[in-house]
């Protein structure tokens, strides 16, 4: 009871400060109005106080996962990475029959990907993203998101293929053949078409020739020119392993 008490001071004094909304004498959904208000005009702090203040003001409303997700959402806005982690899970988790389950699947997912980091270092976030758009389409198969989530899932492969194919390139450089053809192959076999399928070959093709495999060199840097869109540099990487290979 203390720390309930402690929290209405909390919000009383907060609103009172012109920061927030006051919402003395207004009922339930006046509330939801006017967060919805401040949630559609991207006033995230105004929004998150309204959203928590219903949270608090009615438990177990039956429209509590609306309010976990919006909130998720409007930490999002803010990159409270963790804050909206939290809220989205616990949609998913205590309302995985609501109708916003999709969505806070989805949001999960997408939240993750937002953080991912240059594709040359650590991929947590990414791996994470993959594992929870792979959930999204196991779990809600009817979902009206599910364009969005054959796309973010391309995305996703694409970038995971791109760090096998450096880190491929990094041995082959090494001179470390089974490492570099392991992530080459990872890169090949994992994630589908991707844009980087091209590069792919023809780092294929230098592993080939650096040990002297000119068949295979031959027929990988031959895939990339004719199966492929290639950039400029690419194409050139290409042409010259085959003038070298002659």
């Amino acid at each position: 009871m203390i720390k309930y008490g402690l929290l209405t001071v909390v919000l009383i004094v907060v609103a009172g400060c012109g920061s927030f909304p006051s919402t003395q004498g207004m009922e339930r959904e006046q509330i939801i109005q006017l967060a919805d208000q401040y949630y559609q005009s991207d006033e995230w702090s105004q929004a998150s106080f309204l959203y928590t203040e219903l949270m608090f003001r009615y438990p177990g409303d039956m429209e509590t996962d609306m309010f976990l997700y919006r909130s998720g959402m409007v930490d999002r806005n803010q990159k409270l990475w963790a804050d909206a982690e939290f809220y989205f899970y616990r949609v998913v988790n205590e309302f995985p029959r609501g109708v916003w389950a999709d969505d806070a699947q989805f949001a999960l997912a997408e939240t993750m990907w937002m953080q991912r980091r240059d594709y040359r270092r650590d991929q947590t976030q990414v791996i994470r993203a993959s594992e929870e758009i792979a959930r999204f389409v196991e779990t809600y198969p009817g979902s009206p998101l599910m364009d969005s989530a054959g796309e973010l899932s391309m995305k996703i492969n694409d970038y995971l293929a791109m760090r096998a194919l450096f880190v491929g390139r990094f041995y082959i450089r090494r001179h470390e053949t089974d490492a570099a053809l392991l992530y080459l192959r990872d890169a090949l076999d994992s994630y589908g078409e991707t844009t980087c399928r091209g590069a792919v070959f023809v780092a294929m093709g230098d592993l080939y020739r650096s040990i002297n495999n000119n068949y295979s060199a031959e027929t990988y840097y031959n895939r990339a020119l004719e199966t492929c869109e290639l950039t400029a540099s690419e194409e050139e990487e290409a042409m010259r392993g085959l003038q070298e290979l002659e």
